[in-house]
Order: structure tokens, then sequence, then C-alpha cells
């Protein structure tokens, strides 16, 4: 899972450095899905968020276009769950069902109104829980307000982690890129002289790395 995680963050990179004059409006509606109930079931924030900060640590975008984006995107989506959640929210729950029972809507009433400005700030930190909240704020009725003073908080504490992390990673990368860059034919030539040493150490003395092998491991030994 965490390498198809990572595949597709490198693939997404790739591809948003590929088309910087989209790159805006696909982070943009990322962060809007990720979190609108339904379709933030399958999409992933951290599939825009940390390739879009990444390639503004590296240089190719701005992190500040990026940050308006991704997190006016979030706020957005949120909302746009809490809408639906006061609206349309409590038919969810029937008779019948054993998730979305009456009882359930009971608990859930009752947990709202004791926790639910703390479960909306939270709940952009805890992952799986950022996309469902916003809705279940409106169906239990958090008003707009409250819900607004701790959602936006939530947004830009949940999305800035990722974006801090992903600027550095970048920043760190287009340092050691430019560094490679400059001083390409230094270590192309160290490593000519690396697998010429090795390769004719290899044909003469084919025993050699055996024997270097064995000292090593009676030094580490002792």
């Amino acid at each position: 899972m965490i390498n198809i995680l990572t595949s597709t963050i490198a693939d997404m990179s790739l591809w948003l450095s590929l088309h910087a004059n989209l790159a805006y409006a696909i982070l943009f509606f990322g962060s809007y899905f990720e979190t609108v109930v339904g379709p933030g079931f399958f999409i992933y924030g951290e599939l825009f968020f940390l390739p879009g900060a990444i390639l503004a640590g590296a240089g190719f975008l701005n992190i500040w276009l990026v940050a308006l984006a991704t997190i006016s995107g979030g706020i957005l989506g949120d909302y746009t769950s809490y809408e639906i959640g006061r609206k349309h929210g409590h038919r969810i729950f029937r008779f019948g069902n054993k998730y979305f029972s009456p009882e359930n809507h009971e608990k859930g009433k009752v947990f709202f109104k004791k926790h639910g400005p703390k479960a909306i700030f939270f709940a952009r930190l805890l992952g799986p829980f950022s996309w469902i909240t916003p809705f279940f704020a409106g169906t239990y009725g958090i008003s707009r307000r409250t819900f607004f003073a701790y959602n936006i908080p939530g947004v830009f504490a949940g999305i800035g982690e990722f974006l801090v992390v992903g600027y550095f990673f970048g920043t760190s990368y287009g340092a050691a890129l430019q560094f490679i860059q400059q001083k390409l034919a230094y270590i192309l030539a160290a490593l000519f002289v690396l697998f010429s040493t090795y390769y004719i150490i290899k044909r003469n003395d084919p025993e050699f790395f055996i024997r270097l092998g064995i000292a090593l491991h009676l030094i580490k030994k002792d």
C-alpha cells in the first residue's frame, strides 16, 4: 500500500511539473473533492498536498499559490459536506440499519453536543475522519458560525502539515539536484574510476573481495 501511495505521489508530481499552467486548478479541485462526503471516500488529499508542496520547494510552483489552492479547496469541500449533512443527513438514519440507526443518531447527537467543536478541528488531523466529520456536524445541527470557527483553523493545521513537510523535502531535493548538475562531470569520473578499479581487481584477483570481507568481519568481531 505504501509503495502504491509513494508511486502515485511521484507520478502526480511528474504530471504537475509538466502541466504547471493547470497545476493550481488540479490542486484546488483535488483538495475540494477529497473532503466532500462521497468522493472523499475514494480520493486521498495527500496525493495533491505533498506533490504540490514538493514541486514548490523544488522551484516549479509557487508555495503561496499552492497553499491558497489546497486550503481554499479544503474549506469549501468541508462546507459542502456540512451543507449536505444539514439538508439531507437525517435521511440516512433509518430503522433496521446497523450503523445508521436511530439509536446511533441519538448517540451522535449527544457526542456532537458535548465535543462537536473539538471534533471539527481535530478531524483534519485524523485522516479518515476529515471527510465525514463536516457532514455529521451539519447533520447534528452545529451552527455555521461554530463550524467555520473550528473548521478553518483545522484545515490550515491539517493541510499545512503536509505542505510544510513537502516543501522542505522539495527544497532539499532541489538543492541535491542542483549539486548533481553542477558536479556531474566529477561524479561520473569518480564512478568510472570506482567501477574500473573494481573490474580490474575482480579480473586479476577474484578472491580479493572474499579476503577483504573476511578481514572486515574479523576486525568488527574484535
